[in-house]
């Protein structure tokens, strides 16, 4: 592994070197696909957990009509769990480097476990705003966590592939909400089932909760604070032979070194591109149902109000299908084409996508017929591009281009101005959407999308140039080599 810290009792370097190489060069074993499935699956609850809201607002519409009349109330409620994000992945990322990386894989799951349950019992919205807000403390936990925990746990070979496949879990958690949405409507359609779809998020964190219980530590990050016979014990079993650390080179970052000149580029590159496609992919996804509600059905009946929702529950799960083929091909092509292209690559499908929903919009304005095949084309093109390329590649990088003493630090910090973007999009979607138009709402983020694009693009550039520091970027500086076709 890169940047490692963990030598054993020859010559430090060739101990090193071994090191990396019983870790780099391990086969993948069952040990390792279990390390995968159980950090996979708090992204597989954070992805349910962010979308079952958008899936049971149309509930809440019901049960609580002040919300019709107030999208400003709308936005933050919806937008309280990304909020409890921005807090949760910056002070669990750091946590994560001083306290270890099981410790916070657990401490998400308390989170989960005890503020949906109280989430579902809630007496008013404040107290659900409350509640979705500490929900969000351990969304933002995971994705510093689970990406620290594979990329030091996980061969070298299959790292860049395990990493995108998180996000696989991700979709499978919007795809599994859609349908148990459904589900619910369907044996009990009553305006309060919102709070059985947000109880499930408990029910799982618990059931994870007793797997992950006997998941090891990293063993890079018990070398480096001292543990060195339980290292040695935990990498062994990793890599199926005896490994012995018997010294530790200690190493310890503060916050601010992620933005010292050595690495404050890399921490742009980290930031802004995904701080712009979550503006976008949290702004359209959880408000999914609600487009599509907007743009097929209405009425004020209950009854017929919540068949309406399962029918744009229904259209919402064909779109979110592709957020999974998006993956998939993602797994695909990441070593044909490189993080930086699929990255620029995705967000230009994603703005195409978006501006087809403006041009049928437009056209149904005008009276035009047979528009729904369009509306459909542009969020399976929005959502097909935003998972195979944005949204697992932004959180690859940080994963990768920061040392193991800032792994978790730099990456829970890119993290949550990723959650600055969607509590952004989910607060002033419904703003704008009443205040311009649904039309010139979907076209901002279209804008967005190309920004982020061309964001991509400059700093990949800046980063190939700038020679002096090309140790800081050796990680990558193959997919930007491959971009520019130059060689430094």
């Amino acid at each position: 592994m890169e940047n490692s810290n963990l030598v054993t009792d020859i010559d430090q370097k060739e101990k090193k070197q071994k090191y990396n190489k019983a870790m780099n060069d391990s086969k993948l074993t069952s040990k390792h696909i279990k390390i995968w499935v159980l950090a996979g699956m708090g992204i597989f609850i954070d992805g349910f957990d962010l979308f079952i809201i958008g899936i049971a607002m149309p509930l809440l519409l019901i049960q609580y009509p002040i919300l019709k009349s107030n999208p400003t109330l709308i936005g933050f409620l919806s937008a309280a769990a990304p909020i409890g994000a921005i807090f949760g992945a910056s002070i669990l990322g750091r946590l994560t480097d001083v306290k270890g990386r099981k410790f916070v894989l657990m401490l998400n799951l308390f989170f989960f476990v005890t503020f949906s349950i109280l989430g579902a019992c809630s007496w008013n919205l404040w107290a659900l705003f409350i509640f979705r807000f500490f929900i969000g403390v351990g969304i933002g936990g995971e994705y510093p966590v689970s990406s620290s925990y594979i990329t030091e746990t996980i061969p070298k070979k299959y790292r860049k592939k395990i990493l995108i496949g998180n996000f696989l879990f991700q979709s499978l958690g919007a795809v599994f909400a859609a349908l148990l949405g459904l589900l619910i409507l369907f044996f009990f359609p009553y305006p309060n089932m919102w709070r059985v779809m947000l109880l499930a998020t408990s029910i799982m964190a618990i059931v994870l909760f007793f797997f992950r219980l006997r998941l090891p530590e990293s063993p890079k990050w018990l070398a480096q604070h001292g543990h060195r016979k339980e290292a040695g014990k935990q990498l062994s079993r990793l890599v199926g032979k005896k490994v012995k650390v018997s010294k530790v080179k200690d190493k310890h970052g503060e916050f601010k070194d992620i933005f010292k000149p050595q690495y404050i580029r890399l921490t742009i590159l980290s930031c802004v591109p995904w701080f712009l496609m979550d503006i976008a992919m949290y702004g359209i996804g959880l408000f999914t149902p609600i487009i599509m509600a907007t743009l097929f059905v209405s009425s004020s009946n209950h009854m017929n109000y919540i068949q309406h929702d399962m029918a744009s529950i229904r259209n919402s799960l064909l779109t979110d299908l592709f957020l999974v083929i998006g993956i998939l091909l993602a797994l695909i092509l990441i070593t044909r084409i490189g993080i930086i292209r699929m990255q620029i690559m995705g967000f230009v499908g994603m703005g195409v996508g978006m501006l087809v929903i403006v041009l049928t919009v437009t056209f149904m304005k005008l009276g035009a017929p047979g528009y729904l095949p369009l509306v459909f084309g542009g969020f399976i093109v929005f959502y097909l591009f935003v998972n195979l390329g944005p949204n697992p590649m932004t959180y690859l990088l940080p994963a990768r281009i920061y040392p193991q003493h800032l792994r978790a630090t730099g990456h829970g910090f890119a993290s949550a101005m990723a959650k600055v973007g969607a509590a952004i999009g989910i607060l002033f979607l419904p703003i704008f959407n009443n205040w311009i138009g649904l039309s010139n709402t979907l076209l901002i983020m279209a804008i967005l999308s190309f920004i982020g694009a061309i964001i991509t693009l400059i700093f990949s550039l800046q980063i190939i140039k700038d020679k002096r520091n090309r140790k800081n970027y050796k990680r990558i500086v193959e997919d930007l080599e491959e971009l520019v076709h130059h060689k430094i």
